[in-house]
């Protein structure tokens, strides 16, 4: 790891260039607020398409039978039974055995039992009241093929985490900007080829897998890059304007595929455009900092003289005064995962905050592929879980600023446990599908909360020399348990719709009793040694809340000092 000073001379050195002006400004409006809105519609749009519409089986012969009623063939040649919502309907996978009856009779003198049924001779029927082609209607994932879409689901989950691990580690091994431009390629490429491989259960998959392999090195190599260019006290607020784009993004996707009804308009529309991103040589950079810690001089002065030209600064550093002021970064001996569990008491730490994580992300991913299948229009039940984020991570700001860490995701796990409840015992009865989708929003904007807090407080808790490993592992750990979302909302879909909310308000409740036994970061000296990681936290009272230190307290520069003699 590099020495402070060597740090405090490279801050020294982006002032020269500018770190708050022109350049900044645009890198971040184009890769963490534009980019990232396209990338956030290129994560969500299989999601969309591979939602599985009402559906009945296919029974031709209405014409021939003289029936002209579409509803009385249907009561002719259709049971009945309960669907998932608790509702009485025509069955969507079984169909009365027509061939009991020769062709001569007449539907009046059919009789039917529950035991004269059989699967879908001669196909589905869809209701296209909101889609009219999707893979789902064009390839029967449905019925003897229901968990096709639910296993792709599960590869798209894999692959995040594969991406994750891989592409986060050659982020700091070939660079940002290298890893950056595989992301867009794979993100691009992975969703606009599947378009052609829906008859290929087994490429397309693949293609679902290709395309989230870099979902997240999409998002965090240009905010990586924006942040080490930038100032200080700006990090923060690049961080939101990220999250902003996102919001937007996937609010727009369900807009674009509820206007043009059609999968693969949506996929392409929501893909391609990824690669413009590659057509802004002159403000996609690579990170200078980066490049001088690598010893690359020559192209770190590069980079610096693009960001200065934007900026309207002089810089006349030649490559042997960086290399004289900002030497090679010399690193510390790393410590490996392993380390997350060295002694009792970082292992309790690290164990609590993996928990918190696969609390978090399951419903994360259960209620975004839940949206669609709540009843109601699923575009806007897609929309509202999307648009609920941005003012969930406000408030959880506000409330980490306020009450501290550890209170605020304890509470906020309660309460999308305890939101789970009214939809367990409305969601069964007609007409309240409005109400559970505001539930269910609700719910998303405490999830949304504690992954607000949980993001700082993996960060806080961790020594320097843990920080990010302990970070990414537990993602990637959360990530991992987050492919059982899916079979949660296949509970839901093809057994009783309430199912998947009596598990998010037990992982809710799972997530409040360990969270609660985090220690508070809020106000704390982070820790810099491994003995320091250990020792985190070990004193700390349980009633309590977070106070600020004297010494910022004080009033005056002068009582500042005052204290600091003390």
């Amino acid at each position: 790891m590099a020495s402070p000073d060597n740090d405090v001379v490279f801050d020294r050195i982006m002032e020269m260039v500018g770190d708050d002006g022109p350049f900044q400004k645009r890198y971040n409006l184009i890769y963490n607020v534009l980019a990232v809105l396209v990338f956030g519609m290129t994560v969500v749009n299989i999601l969309l398409v591979l939602t599985v519409p009402d559906h009945n089986c296919n029974v031709p012969g209405r014409e021939l039978h003289n029936v002209t009623s579409v509803d009385r063939w249907r009561n002719l040649t259709l049971p009945r039974e309960l669907n998932s919502r608790g509702e009485s309907g025509f069955s969507s996978c079984r169909m009365y055995n027509l061939s009991k009856y020769p062709e001569g009779t007449t539907p009046d003198q059919w009789v039917f039992y529950p035991n004269e049924t059989t699967s879908c001779l001669y196909g589905y029927e869809y209701d296209r009241e909101y889609f009219d082609r999707t893979p789902v209607t064009e390839q029967d994932w449905v019925c003897e093929k229901e968990l096709h879409p639910t296993n792709v689901f599960a590869f798209i989950r894999f692959g995040e985490v594969s991406g994750t691990f891989v592409l986060g580690q050659l982020g700091d091994r070939i660079g940002r900007l290298p890893v950056y431009l595989i992301s867009l390629a794979m993100g691009a490429l992975g969703r606009a080829l599947a378009v052609f491989t829906a008859p290929h259960y087994g490429l397309f998959t693949l293609l679902a897998f290709v395309g989230s392999f870099a979902s997240n090195t999409g998002f965090q190599s240009p905010l990586i890059v924006a942040m080490e260019i930038s100032k200080d006290e700006n990090r923060a607020s690049l961080s939101m304007w990220q999250l902003g784009g996102w919001t937007v993004g996937i609010c727009v996707a369900p807009m674009i595929l509820w206007w043009c009804r059609d999968w693969v308009w949506l996929l392409l529309g929501t893909s391609l455009p990824l690669l413009v991103f590659y057509c802004l040589p002159q403000y996609n950079i690579e990170s200078p900092r980066w490049l001088a810690g690598q010893g690359r001089y020559p192209e770190c002065i590069r980079m610096l003289r693009k960001i200065a030209k934007v900026n309207g600064k002089r810089f006349d550093m030649t490559v042997e005064e960086l290399q004289e002021k900002a030497p090679r970064k010399e690193f510390e001996k790393m410590y490996g995962i392993v380390s997350l569990f060295s002694g009792s008491h970082m292992a309790k730490l690290t164990s609590l905050l993996l928990v918190g994580w696969i609390c978090n992300t399951i419903p994360t991913f259960t209620l975004l592929l839940l949206s669609t299948q709540m009843g109601g229009n699923p575009f806007m039940n897609f929309f509202w879980q999307g648009a609920i984020e941005l003012p969930a991570y406000l408030c959880g700001q506000v409330l980490c600023d306020r009450i501290g860490r550890r209170w605020t995701n304890s509470v906020a796990f309660l309460c999308n446990a305890l939101s789970c409840i009214p939809v367990i015992f409305i969601i069964h009865h007609p007409g309240t599908e409005l109400f559970a989708s505001i539930f269910a929003v609700v719910i998303k904007f405490f999830v949304c909360v504690t992954y607000f807090a949980l993001y700082l407080q993996s960060f806080e808790v961790y020594p320097t020399l843990l920080r990010q490993t302990g970070t990414s592992f537990g993602i990637i750990v959360a990530n991992i348990f987050g492919a059982l979302g899916p079979y949660i909302v296949f509970l839901g879909t093809s057994f009783d719709i309430r199912l998947p909310f009596v598990v998010l308000m037990l992982i809710g409740l799972l997530g409040f009793v360990t969270s609660i036994f985090l220690p508070e970061t809020l106000y704390q000296k982070l820790p810099d040694t491994m003995d320091e990681g250990r020792r985190f936290g070990k004193n700390q009272r349980f009633w309590t809340m977070p106070s600020r230190p004297a010494a910022e307290r004080a009033q005056s520069p002068g009582e500042v000092e005052k204290l600091n003699q003390s």
